[in-house]
């Protein structure tokens, strides 16, 4: 008998807490949280055009080609702007070297 009433309490205890808890949540809408990026809302835009990225170093900058097999290379990428080209490289048609 005495298990039967410390069963009861707890059973009791188990649903008023549910309820409570119910009508404390109860209508609160769900928000979802703004998108975040992970780099830190700095953004640098490449123009399609300069072609695929070829890679970068801390020396020379990152590198792009483009379709002619012209190559730019970028040392300083601003936020929220198109960079600079530091050094473009072109493809001639012909040989202006020193004849070696």
């Amino acid at each position: 008998m005495r298990k039967f009433k410390i069963l009861a309490m707890v059973l009791i205890g188990f649903v008023a807490g549910f309820c409570v808890s119910a009508t404390l949540f109860r209508g609160k809408p769900v928000q979802a949280a703004p998108p975040q990026s992970s780099i830190g809302g700095c953004v640098s835009a490449v123009p399609q055009q300069w072609g695929q990225y070829k890679g970068g170093s801390a020396q020379s900058g990152l590198a792009f080609e483009d379709r002619e097999g012209t190559i730019r290379f970028l040392t300083n990428l601003p936020c929220g702007a198109t960079p600079l080209v530091a050094l473009e490289i072109r493809r001639t048609a012909g040989s202006t070297g020193s004849g070696h």
